[in-house]
């Protein structure tokens, strides 16, 4: 797991580095594409999962790597299989009487 993290930050360190070579900041990348700063930052530090998801990540990650001189598909490739290793988050369980009062049911 240890080597799966440090190849993860590799990765991350060269997205932020072919970013400063083109002498862009991740603001000048934001005002272009219109994508938010968290979620950019989320990209190069390849947490994929705080980016709003389906098309909207392909979206974002193909952007990002259009404007960094990155190979689209390559990224976005990385981002899937990242996201397809991770586990899902346990859902919060919500309590019946929750559940009702969100519904508006009253139960006797």
């Amino acid at each position: 797991m240890a080597a799966a993290a440090k190849r993860v930050a590799i990765r991350a360190l060269k997205l932020a580095e072919a970013r400063q070579r083109r002498g862009l900041s991740l603001k000048d990348i934001s005002e272009s594409t219109k994508i938010s700063l968290r979620f950019l930052e989320a990209i190069e530090a390849e947490e994929f999962e705080k980016l709003p998801g389906g098309v909207f990540t392909v979206n974002y990650l193909k952007q990002y790597a259009a404007a960094i001189g990155y190979p689209e598909e390559d990224l976005v490739r990385h981002g899937r299989a990242a996201l397809a290793t991770r586990e899902p988050a346990e859902p919060a369980a919500a309590s019946p009487g929750l559940l009702r009062s969100l519904l508006g049911l009253q139960i006797f």
